[in-house]
């Protein structure tokens, strides 16, 4: 028995010296982990800060997997947001349409066609706000619009119709700009006119040609070339060495004219515009995609903007793409018309109490955010919006939010189709020419946002030692930095290239 009790006594020192080893060592380890933390985040603050003169207002929140604060500066602090909106537009509609929500968008008449292919009534087709509607095969090719429908159509055996062609935008209530759209905004391709019928984004394009002669008048050619896409323009054939144009719309009429001069011998000049009166419009490209198929037309276009009194007759019906297309197209290369769109369809899926009746359906899809935002664990207060673009100024969201919708929707039910929506750095999307050649190619999904003055960013970083980040960063008042875009970068590539783990 002694010499047990020896034996353990002469064992026990052994034992508490391991001990006293391994606990030393797991100290160690332990310090020079948070020596290296502390390092990382003292590199990204550095990345954001200028030596001297005035600065940008930076905004900025990363977490590990498990939620645990790697890097904060002003995360409370609202910003704006920019197309960061998109990310909670986006967020939203998957979460309360699903991925596999389509649109279905009827063409109508009183009475079926004849044996030989004669429709004896108006013909009606009802937006539904499906921006595939009038895609055409080939993105280049505008006098393919709606040749599609027009197939569709055909193939139901219409051949001839007498009657109008009436295009109906009623089924959908909102304004054809967004709230805080400023009005430089509305003749840009970006802020193109919401609607339930769109066709080709509603955008066209305008080319301007020199003249062969010296201060001879340029061409205008203006695709598709509808009565409703021609521009007036005084622009001169001159010696410049650079192309000096401009152009406006006249808010009365909504034409656009242009304005300048342009070099002989140079290349044509083009640009994408927004359409003015998008049921016109769409109107326009529905009789021209008609007649290219050879059917016979004997009426005349009418737009209506009421639902009442559609006929009950469903000659065809075209069916969208499914909502994770549509959100991945948003996401991807930051769609404006698309994020509007999508909040449309929220609000036309959502009652809205007791105020929902009276209000647009973009301003019912703002009210599906508070419930949403309770489920994602979005503190109130910490984010506001007014429509789905991001093209207004009193959008405001804190990092902290945007962090926190990234963490919920990384476990979302809809998670596939979510981090399939993000551009991929270096890679696609907005991101395609960012982050080339950087420890961030390939290693980060998110979604940009720009504004005058406003740079954003958010989303998910993988780093070198393979452990991935949820991050948001923005930066307002950026225009008096005119390098914030490229610290905003050198940020995330220092997330990107950290080679340690960061795991409790």
């Amino acid at each position: 028995m002694i010499e047990r009790g020896q034996m353990r006594l002469i064992g026990r020192p052994c034992c508490v010296k391991s001990f006293e080893r391994l606990g030393l060592l797991l100290f160690l380890f332990v310090s020079v982990r948070a020596a290296t933390v502390e390092n990382l985040r003292f590199n990204l603050q550095a990345a954001l800060s200028v030596e001297a003169g005035p600065s940008t207002d930076w905004g900025a929140l990363v977490v590990n997997a498990e939620g645990r604060e790697i890097f904060a500066t002003n995360s409370a602090r609202l910003f704006i947001p920019a197309s960061n909106t998109k990310l909670f537009i986006a967020a939203l509609a998957l979460d309360q349409l699903g991925n596999l929500n389509t649109l279905h968008t009827p063409i109508l008449a009183k009475v079926e066609p004849d044996a030989a292919g004669c429709l004896r009534s108006d013909l009606w087709i009802i937006g539904q706000g499906d921006p595939s509607l009038g895609e055409a095969p080939i993105a280049s090719a505008f006098g393919e619009s709606l040749s599609a429908l027009a197939s569709q159509l055909q193939a139901r055996g219409v051949r001839r119709i007498e009657g109008d062609l009436v295009v109906c935008d009623g089924a959908l209530r909102t304004p054809s700009a967004g709230p805080g759209w400023d009005s430089e905004d509305l003749i840009e391709a970006y802020g193109a006119p919401v609607s339930g019928l769109i066709v080709r984004h509603n955008t066209f394009r305008v080319t301007v040609t020199p003249s062969m002669q010296l201060w001879a008048p340029a061409l205008f050619r203006s695709e598709p070339d509808l009565p409703s896409t021609r521009v007036q323009g005084f622009v001169l054939t001159a010696t410049n060495l650079l192309a000096a144009l401009t152009y406006e719309r006249d808010l009365a009429t909504g034409g656009v004219r242009f304005n300048g001069r342009i070099p002989i011998g140079s290349m044509p000049w083009s640009i994408d515009l927004a359409i003015n009166d998008a049921p016109r419009y769409f109107g326009e490209c529905w009789r021209a995609a008609l007649l290219r198929r050879g059917l016979v037309l004997t009426g005349t276009n009418r737009v209506v903007h009421s639902t009442q009194g559609v006929p009950s007759v469903e000659l065809v019906n075209w069916t969208s793409e499914t909502l994770a297309v549509r959100v991945r197209q948003c996401l991807k290369t930051s769609q404006n018309l698309q994020a509007q769109l999508l909040l449309v369809q929220v609000g036309r899926n959502f009652h809205g109490g007791s105020m929902g009746g009276k209000l647009t359906d973009d301003a019912k899809g703002l009210l599906a955010f508070p419930e949403f935002f309770q489920r994602a664990g979005i503190k109130e207060g910490s984010a506001h919006f007014e429509e789905g673009a991001g093209l207004s100024r009193t959008n405001a969201v804190s990092p902290a939010a945007t962090v926190a919708l990234l963490r919920f929707m990384r476990g979302h039910r809809e998670s596939f189709s979510w981090m399939e929506a993000l551009p991929i750095a270096g890679v696609d999307g907005t991101l395609k020419n960012r982050f080339r050649k950087s420890p961030a190619t390939g290693k980060v999904r998110a979604k940009t946002g720009t504004l005058r003055g406003v740079i954003a960013l958010g989303g998910y970083v993988t780093t070198a030692f393979g452990e991935e980040l949820t991050f948001a960063i923005y930066a307002n008042q950026a225009s008096v930095d005119p390098k914030s875009r490229a610290r905003m970068d050198r940020w995330v590539e220092t997330l990107a290239a950290y080679n340690r783990p960061l795991r409790p």
